[in-house]
């Protein structure tokens, strides 16, 4: 069945390709992101382009408020949008993690709060969130990232139960290292923001074991087509994750704990 789908962050890598699966499958796409040039390929394929930054309430309100106007009603959501630093926390200033908050964290509650009225008075309704095995396990440089997933899963896992008797879902998709533009701006980000030489030694190796995860990491296939589950499976689970080394990582942690976690993370950077 053809349905009504909204995807933000679709400029490059997951989103686009998501978005382009969804097209070819003959659904209606409207999509946006902050960079709506790179949106023209998914014009052309049909999909409804818009500007629109997260961090900017008119901007969602401008594509949830068109997107009802024109067809009355939404199905699915999917909340894409999102950005990595990287760096010691001492380091970074606390006005570049409240960015990275006002996208990944309030960007994705924005969202939740424009969509969420709509889908209650239609009587149904779909949320995805793109979070990260990072939501779930910590690793070296990755702090501020891994907190504002973290924040993610848990604003998602409270908010499910709050709309659970509107027959609305909301999901997370926890995908690890997946080989797209983000990677080579979060490695960047973590060398930028490092000067102070204590931790250039940590910094070094945690760069290098970030860049060959990234270098053994997943295309976007595999997120896509757990993203596409997460939306049309009529029994949804919560979250899932969505690469071989995100699944590898939450079972090891299960199995092992956190603090061991943390321990074997030290032990394998330091051999990077």
């Amino acid at each position: 069945m053809k349905k009504n789908i909204l995807v933000l962050g679709a400029s490059s890598g997951i989103g686009f390709d998501l978005v382009k699966s969804l097209l070819i499958e003959g659904h209606i796409v409207y999509c946006g992101a902050r960079r709506l040039e790179k949106l023209d390929p998914l014009r052309i394929l049909g999909a409804k382009i818009f500007k629109v930054d997260v961090r900017n309430e008119d901007d969602i309100e401008n594509i949830v408020n068109t997107f009802v106007y024109e067809k009355g009603i939404i199905d699915i959501v999917y909340a894409n949008a999102g950005y990595a630093i990287a760096g010691p926390v001492e380091e970074t200033s606390i006005e570049k993690a409240k960015q990275q908050f006002d996208t990944n964290v309030f960007g994705s509650a924005r969202v939740a709060r424009t969509v969420l009225p709509i889908m209650r008075e239609q009587g149904f309704g779909r949320i995805i969130f793109t979070s990260s095995i990072a939501g779930r396990v910590s690793t070296s440089m990755n702090s501020w990232y891994s907190a504002s997933k973290h924040a993610v899963n848990g604003l998602v896992k409270g908010l499910a139960q709050e709309v659970q008797g509107f027959n609305i879902k909301l999901i997370t998709v926890e995908p690890g290292c997946v080989q797209t533009e983000f990677d080579s701006i979060q490695l960047q980000d973590m060398l930028d923001t490092s000067t102070k030489p204590e931790y250039a030694e940590v910094v070094s190796k945690s760069h290098s074991f970030l860049k060959q995860a990234y270098g053994k990491g997943s295309t976007p296939d595999s997120t896509v087509k757990t993203m596409l589950k997460a939306g049309f499976s009529s029994r949804p689970k919560l979250s899932y994750q969505s690469t071989w080394d995100s699944k590898l990582m939450n079972l090891t942690q299960l199995i092992i704990g956190e603090g061991a976690m943390g321990r074997l993370f030290v032990s394998i950077i330091r051999k990077s």
